[in-house]
């Protein structure tokens, strides 16, 4: 039996190393399913021992945070130019929210992620909320602080609680199931009506 040393390349520092085991986590979810993967799968994938693999993860479910965190920067990058192109900050949140719901719906890798056993997961992860609430709000923050400039956000409202309010909007569409399947066009009206009032002046 082969050694178990990373392949056919080492990692030159811990930083590689945690990249390549988000990697083969990665890859491990996609094939096995989020709940279904075990350690032993993502080492097996990296070619390290379990015991190297908990030498930089607690475990499965820090290495889930690890994917979700990296898909999400990912992600976020994206979205950016859509926010960015539009001046009316309603529009612009608009658009990007069901850019996100259907890019994240249309991703198999990132649908993954959102399933509710995944997120359940992902949450019994210490700091693990916190973590996904802070690279939102430091994504947000320039597009809210700008919009608060323009006049365009309601008064009195705090950053950090309007990029919760956003980012718990899109939670709730991707994995709870409504009463009505609505497609693009119902959805942005849905926005427009019930969602925007709270957060655009």
């Amino acid at each position: 039996m082969p050694k178990l040393r990373w392949g056919a390349e080492a990692p030159t520092d811990s930083d590689q190393a945690r990249e390549r085991l988000i990697d083969a986590a990665e890859a491990c979810f996609e094939r096995y399913g989020v709940m279904k993967t075990t350690v032993e799968d993502v080492a097996g994938e990296a070619r390290v021992s379990r015991a190297t693999v908990y030498r930089y993860f607690e475990g499965r479910d820090e290495l889930l945070l690890g994917v979700l965190m990296r898909e999400g920067r990912r992600f976020l990058d994206r979205l950016a130019a859509i926010l960015a192109s539009e001046a009316d900050f309603g529009i612009a949140l608009t658009e990007g929210i069901l850019f996100t719901i259907a890019g994240i719906r249309g991703d198999d890798k990132l649908a993954l992620l959102f399933t509710s056993d995944a997120a359940g997961t992902t949450g019994s992860v210490a700091g693990a909320s916190e973590a996904i609430f802070a690279l939102t709000t430091e994504f947000m923050r320039p597009f809210i602080e700008a919009a608060a400039t323009s006049g365009q956000l309601r008064p009195g409202l705090e950053v950090d609680e309007a990029s919760e309010w956003m980012l718990r909007t899109v939670l709730s569409f991707l994995m709870v199931q409504g009463p009505v399947e609505r497609d693009e066009s119902t959805l942005r009206r849905y926005l427009t009506t019930y969602f925007l009032p709270a957060v655009v002046n």
